[in-house]
């Protein structure tokens, strides 16, 4: 049994591992490893004292160089299949090989001639690039072997061939078996004493198509003497109790000293073990460890083939992508073990109603996708509102408490036209939050252009870009003066700084187009930054400039932004780094987004105004409750709705909004804004009521903050600007 664990050592280490040597060193056979280039990579201390080649001296060399009469042998054809098909080989007797003569490699003179050997090359787990060759020393063959010399040379060959891992089965020239080691005797469900004499097919039993091609290979074996092989690399060997057993195998033909056909030896093994293995792998690569069902690049795959097929056949398919809408409370509240088994729940109700032949899948987190075959979207609706409901209905329990739970589920399908994986998934995902959207526990079905759901996949579109154009540079700055109100008056006006995207053909696009998608997706805070990051690098390059003329910038922040702590943390850094002079920045953030959180507002003020910022209210009129928070944000300027603004000289209402606003603006000592001045008439109704400032395409157009060398374009007249990203 030592040369199994040796075997097996050399196949679970690499070339490297320093134990494989030592071990070697104690085996009572002759052991050595070749690579794929025919070069010695391992030899054992047998294999010196036998060819008196030391260790050091063999490593890296052919066996061409190390044995004189290797070119044309046996043994070379037998690496050859090893390295080259796979194939294992037994040489049961091969005339010992003469050792070269001493060249510059330093190899040792040659050794006297000794026994013959039996030789069995093995491909190792690595797939063939490299061989284990085993060598078993055997008594001196007798010219006429006859009687008690013949059956003694036998006895010491069966005990050899009892040593090894593998199966082996011998017969005589009629194909009669008239041996059999203990592992063939296991794998066959054969003792040696009942298969003595039959025929090699009897208890060789090879099942399905291969049989023919055994017993092809076995006469021609028998016939030629040639080594044979069935082409199935895999074959299902019959155990006596009906068992079907993968095994591998090869057939050499044993010859006698005048290289007579005395029969044949099988080598086979068990490769069930493997085979189960592979499938377990195989397994775990496609579905999720944790629900059993399909992963998500299998879902894909199997997306992929139905596109394939209704491109094809025309045929119409649907996809579900369910959300579901309360996970996140359980798993908060009582854990991820809670929630894995949540997880595991949903899918097994989920798998009772998906149809045979559909596939049900998780594809992350708490979402699920459903490919249902051949189905239009009437029936897909059908399914999706089952599935909704029993989800509805299902009730969790974990440490005595119940929870109920929804789903939001987009249905999309699939037909000739459909683009691609991605626009399916992509249209899938806009529909599920559009069902969201639309108060959750929903079915929202995927339209093209229309809803919902084609405006959100519209957006999602927009967010590689704005990646894109974010790393490339891609946004410019545009400029919108704000006039005083009364000329002359002395107050400085004010420059608003409007954002623009330049997309791929270099073509500008309005905010209006991508804002919106950077809202919904998280985008804004790092647009936001952007703008930061280019006004104080002007404000840094322009210094002298802009301190002399008492310029001052405003600069908009979105609601998450304002929310952010990297970007409070991020402005403060710049603040301190270019050392901005005190009331030269303001930022401008909306009233929606200042009451949304209102605490995170008024913290982000006061820590800015510490730095030196000013902050001005956008958009003041627009929320229901306007007055009530006003009293308790630090802010320095309002800026107030245009909706109320831009039908001013015609509607008595939108005058007293406007004229209440600045009433209170002024009472709190801020300073007043109105946007959408759009003529004359809107100007001169605004001076009446008292407003400080102006703004509209009435006063002027946005125009380019830096010429097309990166000037900076500063109107002597109107030397404080606002940066504002947003369609205005």
């Amino acid at each position: 049994m030592a040369e199994q664990s040796i075997e097996n050592r050399v196949a679970e280490n690499t070339p490297t591992d320093s134990m494989v040597p030592r071990v070697w060193d104690e085996c009572s056979v002759g052991l050595f490893v070749v690579g794929q280039a025919g070069e010695v990579i391992h030899w054992n201390r047998w294999m010196s004292e036998s060819t008196g080649i030391d260790v050091r001296s063999a490593a890296g060399c052919s066996l061409v160089e190390l044995f004189e009469g290797y070119s044309g042998s046996p043994l070379q054809l037998a690496m050859e299949a090893g390295l080259e098909r796979g194939e294992v080989t037994v040489l049961p007797r091969l005339p010992r090989l003469s050792v070269a003569a001493v060249h510059a490699s330093g190899i040792a003179a040659e050794a006297e001639a000794g026994p013959d050997w039996m030789v069995i090359v093995k491909p190792m787990a690595e797939g063939g690039r490299r061989v284990l060759v085993q060598v078993f020393e055997l008594p001196p063959a007798v010219p006429e072997v006859t009687g008690a010399e013949y059956a003694e040379r036998e006895i010491y060959t069966r005990s050899i061939l009892s040593s090894i891992a593998d199966a082996v089965i011998t017969t005589d020239g009629s194909g009669r078996i008239n041996y059999m080691n203990i592992v063939a005797e296991k794998l066959t469900g054969w003792r040696l004493g009942e298969a003595m004499g039959l025929p090699l097919q009897k208890v060789f039993r090879v099942i399905g198509e291969a049989a023919t091609a055994l017993s092809e290979s076995i006469a021609g074996c028998l016939g030629s003497g040639a080594p044979q092989r069935v082409e199935q690399k895999e074959l299902v060997l019959a155990h006596r109790d009906g068992i079907g057993v993968a095994v591998e195998k090869s057939i050499a033909p044993i010859r006698d000293p005048e290289r007579r056909v005395r029969g044949l030896v099988v080598v086979f093994r068990d490769i069930s073990q493997e085979r189960r293995l592979a499938a377990q792998v195989s397994w775990q690569a496609s579905h999720d460890a944790l629900t059993g069902l399909v992963n998500r690049g299998s879902f894909d795959r199997k997306l992929d083939e139905l596109l394939q097929e209704s491109r094809i056949s025309g045929r119409i398919h649907c996809m579900l992508y369910l959300d579901l809408d309360q996970f996140k409370i359980v798993n908060d509240t009582c854990g991820h073990v809670a929630g894995d088994d949540l997880l595991r729940q949903i899918a097994s109700t989920l798998a009772s109603h998906v149809r045979s032949g559909d596939t049900l899948a998780r594809l992350g987190g708490d979402e699920f996708g459903v490919l249902l075959a051949g189905c239009n979207e009437v029936v897909a609706q059908r399914i999706a509102n089952e599935m909704r409901q029993a989800i509805l209905d299902f009730r969790f329990t974990w440490d005595d408490k119940t929870y109920s739970i929804g789903v939001s589920i987009g249905v999309v399908t699939i037909t000739a036209q459909s683009e691609g994986v991605e626009s399916v998934l992509s249209a899938a995902d806009a529909a599920c939050y559009a069902a969201k959207d639309c108060g959750r526990n929903q079915v929202h079905l995927y339209q093209p252009h229309v809803g919902e759901a084609a405006q959100r996949q519209g957006e999602m579109r927009w967010v590689s870009r704005l990646h894109a154009a974010l790393e490339e540079d891609r946004f410019r700055l545009y400029v919108q003066p704000i006039v005083p109100v009364e000329s002359g008056s002395g107050k400085k006006g004010h420059h608003e700084v409007l954002i623009r995207m330049e997309d791929e053909r270099g073509e500008l696009v309005p905010p209006g187009d991508f804002i919106p998608a950077a809202e919904r997706y998280g985008l804004m805070p790092k647009i936001d930054r952007w703008v930061v990051a280019r006004v104080f690098s002007l404000v840094k390059r322009e210094y002298p400039v802009l301190v002399e003329r008492g310029c001052r910038f405003a600069i908009n922040l979105s609601g998450a932004s304002v929310n952010d702590e990297d970007t409070l943390l991020f402005i403060g850094e710049m603040m301190s780094e270019y050392r901005i002079p005190p009331g030269m920045i303001c930022f401008e953030i909306t009233e929606t987004a200042a009451i949304a959180n209102i605490a995170s507002a008024n913290y982000f003020i006061r820590t800015l105004k510490q730095a030196g910022c000013i902050f001005s209210l956008d958009d003041f009129g627009s929320g229901l409750s306007s007055f009530a928070y006003l009293k308790n944000l630090p802010v320095d300027y309002l800026k107030i709705d245009g909706a109320f603004v831009r039908d001013l000289a015609d509607d008595p209402v939108d005058f007293a909004m406007v004229q209440a606003i600045n009433q209170v603006g002024q009472v709190m000592g801020l300073r007043t804004v109105a946007e959408f001045v759009e003529n004359r008439r809107i100007l001169d109704r605004l001076r009446l009521i008292g407003v400080d400032f102006a703004q509209g395409y009435g006063i002027a157009r946005p125009r380019p903050l830096l010429d097309a060398h990166g000037a900076l374009l500063l109107d002597p007249d109107q030397q404080t600007y606002a940066v504002e990203p947003n369609p205005t």
